[in-house]
């Protein structure tokens, strides 16, 4: 049975033997975290795209594509504010879920205790 435990666990920290948790359960919080990473870089790489369009007034920013109209910069600025809103939002949700999760589980995030910290000063 000792020999079972040890390929069907992961210690985490220093302390592991207080720390144990299934391959299975590691898998999915590892494979959260890429979703989210990757769903991030592409989210802030459109971000990017759509606001440096609007800044410089040309498609991908290429001075040598035909220059923009100007409805056509204020919908690129648009699609920036309204991707990043909604990045927000997709965001928000995923840290209340996972703070939620903490709690129950009585997890203390030390990310969240810093946010509190520097919202006082």
């Amino acid at each position: 049975m000792h020999d079972k435990k040890k390929d069907n666990v992961v210690g985490i920290g220093h302390n592991s033997n207080s720390n144990e948790y299934g391959k299975e359960q590691y898998a999915k919080v590892v494979n959260s975290l890429h979703r989210m990473l990757k769903y991030s870089r592409q989210e802030l790489n459109r971000v990017e795209r759509f606001l440096d369009q609007a800044f410089t007034k040309y498609p991908f920013s290429n001075p040598n594509q035909p220059k923009l109209k100007e409805f056509e910069v204020h919908e690129s600025r648009a699609e920036g504010m309204r991707t990043a809103r909604k990045y927000r939002a997709s965001t928000e949700k995923q840290i209340a879920e996972v703070e939620a999760k903490a709690k129950v589980l009585g997890i203390e995030l030390t990310l969240k205790k810093e946010s509190e910290a520097s919202d006082e000063d």
